[in-house]
């Protein structure tokens, strides 16, 4: 028996049909009403655009893709040098961007 069959055979809570209604009938999700939003609150496009995420990059990732040793990255780190990264709880990570934009500004500067 396949489970349409085993469903039909069972009667309905509180007196509820078992037929599935069609996509057509079903009642919308209600939307909240205005009065349950901030007054007077703009919606601007960057809140209303979708935002894409990057995966963050370990230090490994770092210096894969500088072609260094992840010793160097850490001393970077210490002298304040290398691309700007950041804690997440006791890990570092890297925006993908930065470390980019970090190693072009490094081939201008020469």
């Amino acid at each position: 028996m396949n489970r349409d069959e085993n469903q039909s055979d069972q009667p309905g809570l509180w007196g509820e049909s078992t037929e599935k209604q069609p996509a057509s009938r079903r009642r919308p999700r209600r939307r909240p009403s205005a009065s349950s939003e901030a007054p007077n609150t703009p919606v601007t496009q960057a809140a209303q655009a979708p935002v894409e995420l990057e995966q963050l990059w370990s230090v490994d990732d770092v210096a894969a893709f500088l072609g260094v040793p992840k010793k160097t990255i850490y001393s970077w780190r210490t002298a304040g040098k290398g691309p700007k990264g950041f804690r997440v709880g006791k890990y570092l990570r890297w925006h993908p961007r930065t470390v980019h934009e970090w190693s072009l500004r490094q081939e201008d500067d020469q």
